[in-house]
């Protein structure tokens, strides 16, 4: 009995092409192009993600008494935020970078608030199998920083700094990817089109996955 569950487990794991790994997966996060240089940074925001969440979704109800007891009633439905941790270099470009985003949303020194446009960006977040392709995706749309966290410093020996930034957005889109593109090329978000399938390890048949998102921001914003 316990062989034929063990054999269940196997064929049911198999047909479904294997575990969801919690390591594998990757973002494509464009902050507004005045806070980045080069294509190489663009790389540099998923490599250094050390960890992130996919959204959740919460249905709000109220209670009322059409019967003998009290009863939930579905009535709106709130989106979780998502949290996003990175590794941080001796150059502090992610903390400069979300830094340089948040005074976008309100300035510093005016407390004027600016106009949406100049900051929401589109953010997705892909699982990916174990030979990289992407199995499942999330495009957080209209996405910007509400929370830059402290950064934590101590004495241990060899330990990374870390932050931590908390995103809100609009609403979010999943897709499966292979039945359903993520994003394509001709999708134009805040003035920024967002790509799907076949970057940072995806599915593509270019040699380098990045060509394609990279190559469009290079043409547009990179040469001068």
């Amino acid at each position: 009995m316990e062989s034929q569950s063990i054999d269940k487990l196997k064929s049911v794991i198999q047909r479904r092409n294997g575990f969801a790994r919690t390591n594998r997966f990757r973002i494509f996060m464009m902050p507004p192009e005045s806070l980045f240089s080069d294509t190489e940074t663009l790389r540099d925001i998923n490599i250094l993600c050390d960890q992130c969440s996919l959204p959740g979704r919460q249905i709000q109800t109220f209670e009322t008494n059409y019967t003998r007891q009290a009863i939930k009633v579905a009535q709106s439905f709130i989106n979780e935020d998502v949290s996003f941790t990175f590794n941080l270099t001796n150059d502090y470009f992610i903390k400069r970078m979300f830094d340089g985003w948040t005074n976008m949303i309100i300035d510093r020194e005016t407390f004027k608030k600016n106009y949406d446009s100049e900051y929401k960006r589109d953010i997705e977040i892909f699982q990916m199998d174990k030979n990289g392709g992407d199995v499942f995706g999330i495009v957080l749309k209209n996405a910007f920083p509400i929370s830059v966290q402290s950064i934590e410093l101590n004495n241990e020996e060899g330990a990374l700094s870390q932050i931590t930034v908390e995103v809100t957005y609009e609403d979010f889109e999943e897709r499966i990817v292979g039945k359903q593109a993520l994003t394509t090329n001709t999708t134009n978000i805040g003035g920024l089109p967002t790509f799907g399938k076949g970057m940072f390890g995806g599915n593509g048949n270019l040699t380098d996955p990045n060509e394609n998102a990279l190559a469009w921001w290079e043409n547009n914003y990179g040469k001068k």
